[in-house]
């Protein structure tokens, strides 16, 4: 039976308050000025056009970048293109303060940090709070043998410039990666490069890598095209991650976001490996609103040199199912060449829908599986209700969230809050395929009712052994406890040989400290599950981070920001984490690799500023970075 309720009206109300907010908070915005450096796009980097709402993506991130679904760089490049932007002003102002953050060692005998913290830095303008450059999170790995390369979104590369009276980033390289060549022991961090580095030098991260039978990975991001217009892009590296060749612009999409990629073998030409990337689409009408998503498709079949891109489902609203998905993730099973592409569709009410499509010819044609649950709108739709209480998240928007510590106060909606340590949740079917198995690991809300803040949260296990065909009950993975009440962000990884499938993910405590956990199941002799052992994965639980921290602006109370400036609000681990199995024999037993978001370091912000944060500056607080692990027989 359907669940309709008071939250039901709040998440129908919620889109147009934030479309609201945004005519409002407008009045006290300035146009926002453009700019070349040298022939290269700039983007504002000023407080107000970092934090505008972004109503278009329901969990956008890095909101300064990818506005409304991206749409930033692309007003900025038909403003350059129209010649109404004049290059001024000298892009040697600001310093890079080499003692303005400090990050703690972090070092750890059964988890390595990743990224290399020596990469963070702050910036200061007068007149203007720092930017501190020092955010590491959302992680996606691949392991070919000894050789692991894992990818993240990093702050750590942006450059901002003072040109003119304005401030604007001449380069953020969002997708950033670490390598390592002995198992996971030592790495090396880099950022793969842009598709036109000489004009424009960016990338905005939500990394998803892949690798191919010759061990070629594959890096899938948000980025630019040479223009500067929004795109799908990917990397290809043939030296197992030591380099990554210039960025391929899959797409052009304005409205793109949450991309994800999947390798495998094309149905109909075994010996051919296919790259797919699928992403969300917000669509808008001629007078910009947003007003819903689709869910896109690009295909390589060499190597990822050409791409073709399609529609492949666009949702009607039908006053159960909105005209809304997002947080799709292809999978590949390599026995056969069948895609899946599990995504969520947002609902009007409060359980959202998890489908899955499936193709036997290489993504040409797709159809739905059926779940036939009870009560479910209809045979295709397997109902979720995504965790968290409800975080006002000021320019951020609304979002659901992990939280630590105690609210500030009721949120702009009444039910809501306003946490200052936080960390947005979303709800991605995190999938793997093998020998005609399909499994999909999702978070799940111990409430029936969206947003509810006395709700715990659950690890459930979606297994089908024929295709799609049939599906075991769920498995649970990880129930919600008094010590451990929240469970979410799980990962998956499959590995065939040893029939057997390693299941991470995120753990809040109690206390409200978050660790990572992994559990082990295993397929056994008739191709049922059985759940195995559950283990601490990191050994170290950590605090969120300050990221919807209130502002001394006096035209907008309302207003928060991270304490990394460029980073969105209640934006802190990221919104998922990884584990690979190796695609080849290293002598290891097939121990996976797993890669997580982990505050465990801290991190010294520099001194206060006019436009600091009323609580903030100087302070020492957890810092984002990127820690991994090894798992199994440890």
């Amino acid at each position: 039976m359907l669940q309709v309720s008071p939250r039901t009206l709040f998440r129908r109300a919620k889109f147009a308050l934030a479309v609201s907010a945004v005519c409002l908070l407008a009045a006290y915005r300035p146009a926002p000025a453009l700019a070349q450096v040298q022939g290269r796009i700039a983007i504002p980097a000023d407080d107000f056009a970092l934090d505008a709402d972004s109503v278009g993506d329901a969990s956008a991130k890095l909101t300064a970048l990818r506005s409304q679904g991206g749409q930033l760089a692309h007003r900025l490049q038909l403003a350059i293109q129209s010649g109404a932007v004049p290059l001024t002003g000298s892009p040697t102002d600001g310093q890079h303060g080499q003692d303005g953050g400090s990050s703690g060692d972090g070092g750890d005998a059964k988890n390595t940090q990743i990224n290399n913290p020596a990469l963070d830095h702050t910036v200061t303008f007068a007149g203007t709070r720092p930017f501190e450059f020092s955010t590491q999170s959302e992680t996606s790995a691949t392991a070919f043998g000894k050789h692991i390369v894992v990818g993240y979104n990093s702050s750590a590369a942006s450059v901002v410039q003072r040109i003119g009276t304005g401030l604007f980033l001449t380069q953020a390289l969002f997708s950033a990666y670490s390598v390592s060549h002995d198992g996971g022991q030592t790495w090396t961090s880099g950022f793969v490069p842009p598709a036109a580095a000489a004009t424009s030098p960016f990338t905005f991260g939500d990394p998803a890598l892949a690798l191919d039978r010759n061990g070629n990975v594959y890096y899938a991001s948000l980025g630019t095209d040479a223009a500067g217009n929004s795109a799908l892009i990917v990397n290809k590296s043939s030296d197992h991650g030591d380099t990554f060749g210039t960025a391929k612009v899959a797409a052009v999409d304005p409205g793109a976001d949450k991309d994800w990629l999947a390798v495998g073998p094309d149905p109909a030409v075994p010996q051919r490996d296919n790259i797919y990337v699928t992403w969300t689409s917000f669509q808008t009408d001629a007078k910009g609103n947003t007003i819903g998503s689709q869910l896109m498709l690009a295909r390589s079949i060499d190597g990822g040199a050409t791409w073709s891109s399609k529609v492949v489902f666009a949702p009607v609203d039908d006053g159960i199912n909105s005209s809304f998905l997002s947080f799709s993730n292809p999978v590949v099973d390599a026995s056969n060449g069948r895609l899946y592409i599990p995504f969520l569709h947002i609902s009007d009410i409060d359980a959202d829908n998890v489908r899955v499509l499936a193709s036997n010819d290489g993504g040409q044609t797709f159809t739905f599986l059926a779940f036939h649950v009870a009560g479910a709108p209809d045979a295709f739709a397997f109902p979720v209700v995504t965790p968290g209480a409800i975080n006002d998240c000021g320019g951020g928007g609304f979002r659901n969230v992990l939280h630590q510590g105690t609210s500030l106060g009721a949120g702009r909606i009444p039910g809501t809050f306003r946490y200052v340590q936080s960390t947005r949740l979303i709800t991605q079917p995190a999938a793997a395929a093998s020998r005609g198995r399909l499994l999909i690991a999702l978070q799940s809300s111990t409430s029936p009712f969206f947003g509810d803040p006395a709700s715990g949260s659950e690890i459930k296990l979606l297994y089908s052994q024929d295709g799609g065909a049939s599906w075991a009950t769920p498995l649970s993975i990880a129930a919600s406890t008094a010590a451990n009440p929240q469970h979410v962000h799980p990962a998956i990884a499959l590995d065939s040989k040893e029939d057997q499938a390693w299941i991470t993910y995120y753990v809040q405590q109690a206390d409200g400290r978050l660790r990572t956990d992994v559990t082990r199941v295993e397929i056994d002799d008739n191709n049922r599950l059985k759940l195995d052992d559950t283990s601490g994965l990191s050994t170290q639980a950590f605090d969120l981070t300050p990221n919807n921290i209130p502002t001394t602006i006096p035209s907008n109370p309302a207003r928060t920001t991270n304490y990394d400036r460029i980073i969105a609000t209640c934006y802190d681990i990221g919104e998922y984490m990884s584990v690979a199995v190796s695609a080849a024999s290293d002598g290891d037993s097939g121990r996976p690799i797993a890669a997580w978001g982990d505050n465990r370091n801290s991190w010294t912000g520099p001194a206060a500023t006019p436009l600091s944060p009323a609580s903030a500056a100087p302070f020492t607080h957890a810092q984002p970075d990127v820690f991994s692990a090894r798992v199994g027989n440890q």
